[in-house]
């Protein structure tokens, strides 16, 4: 499990990566700019910004949207109140608070649950991230940062490592938010989590190198490209994948049979007695069972594309393929599932690792397993079907002979059946 979970963080960790990776090359290439382009460049965070938002509102992407803003509100202090040195007391400090302020900000987002976007979210979380920059702009148009140099601490005047120029007191709250974003992404493993540790990474990564030139333009941009891609997968997973299996759904069903040309083979697939599996043990197991199915069909149907129909029904697209290759696929993919030991877990076993060792020492007695098996029902597409609905129909025909002839078993529409053969009396 632990190895599991590493490499889905790490996979979900991957398109964050690929642009701070990319971000160093873009940067050298930024000299060969001229002005029309450098002003050009200045404007892509907030046009960026916009769109992330409306997306955001649109798809319900709650802590995404409170990155968003975070993300902006942040350069938009930058590009209007430290455009000068650093060495100016005023700037320092404004610098500095902004170091705190953003890491502070992120730690409270990554706790916020995902829960969808109300008015009274937004009237609850929203304050709390522009407040703090509300507070340090009308500071600076007040004239009043210069004056709060000498109060600062030693922590944020003392940097944390020459020549970068983030204080100490920055990189540890930069370090705990991000640490504490690795063990939520370790639980809830969303991209959206991900993208929020990236963010994370990539502000303190600027804040660091804070004197290069068009340094928080470009990591601003890359950020919210970042979170642009996040939203627009969130809602294709939403659209098209199934939340319980994994597996992609009815719609990117449709879609792939759309494009899958003239030639494929499809299979509709059904979990034998699987209201029997609901009444005795309950749904819990019910979706484990879904599960299991939907894992060893994903492996087992190497060649084909895998979808979640309804229900206990799942369907498989065999592209290029006419019934008799398909059905040598089908037939692999039911007998892995045949084969496959479900392990039911007792009601009454203890909720605690150690009491339920000592319960199955004393019983002597494993976990009950039972035997789970499918019915596919196959149909390849000819002239005479008109669309993809009727080969799905004739498809489902076949699996309904399929349970006729005792179930645990694959039946192709357009291959002959062999005959009962009769017993001697």
């Amino acid at each position: 499990m632990p190895r599991y979970n590493l490499q889905k963080m790490i996979k979900l960790m991957l398109p964050g990566i690929f642009l701070m990776l990319l971000a160093p090359v873009i940067h050298s290439q930024l000299h060969d700019l001229n002005i029309i382009q450098q002003q050009l460049l200045n404007y892509m965070p907030p046009l960026l910004g916009g769109l992330a938002i409306i997306l955001c509102i649109s798809f319900n992407q709650g802590r995404l949207l409170l990155t968003t803003i975070n993300l902006l509100c942040l350069f938009l202090l930058i590009q209007n109140q430290l455009q000068t040195s650093l060495s100016q007391p005023a700037n320092f400090v404004l610098f500095s608070g902004l170091s705190l302020l953003f890491p502070l900000l992120q730690l409270f987002i990554n706790f916020i649950p995902e829960r969808g976007l109300s008015s009274r979210w937004l009237l609850r979380h929203l304050p709390v991230i522009i407040s703090g920059y509300l507070f340090f702009w009308l500071a600076a148009q007040n004239h009043l940062l210069s004056a709060w140099f000498s109060a600062l601490p030693v922590g944020l005047i003392q940097m944390f490592s020459d020549p970068y120029l983030l204080s100490q007191w920055a990189v540890y709250l930069f370090a705990v938010t991000t640490l504490l974003g690795l063990v939520i992404l370790w639980f809830r493993a969303t991209l959206a989590d991900a993208c929020l540790v990236i963010i994370t990474l990539a502000i303190a990564a600027m804040l660091a190198l804070f004197g290069e030139t068009s340094v928080s333009v470009l990591s601003c941009t890359l950020g919210l490209i970042l979170i642009l891609f996040t939203v627009l997968f969130n809602s294709y997973s939403m659209a098209f994948i199934d939340e319980l299996t994994g597996l992609p759904g009815r719609r990117a069903l449709e879609n792939t049979l759309r494009s899958a040309g003239r030639r494929y083979t499809l299979g509709m697939v059904d979990i034998d007695h699987f209201k029997k599996f609901n009444d005795t043990y309950g749904h819990d197991v019910g979706d484990q069972v879904l599960r299991m199915v939907a894992s060893q069909m994903k492996q087992a149907a190497r060649g084909a594309s895998v979808f979640r129909y309804g229900g206990e029904e799942f369907t498989i697209v065999f592209k290029g393929m006419d019934e008799v290759s398909a059905i040598e696929i089908a037939e692999k993919v039911r007998n892995t599932i045949a084969a496959y030991p479900m392990r039911i877990r007792d009601k009454n076993r203890p909720g605690d690792e150690k009491k339920g060792r000592q319960q199955r020492n004393r019983s002597n007695r494993p976990e009950g397993t039972t035997e789970v098996t499918i019915s596919i029902g196959l149909c390849e597409k000819t002239p005479q079907h008109k669309d993809s609905q009727a080969v799905i129909k004739q498809a489902d025909e076949a699996l309904y002979l399929a349970k006729q002839q005792g179930r645990n078993r694959s039946v192709a529409s357009h291959i002959a059946q062999p005959r009962a053969r009769k017993t001697s009396s």
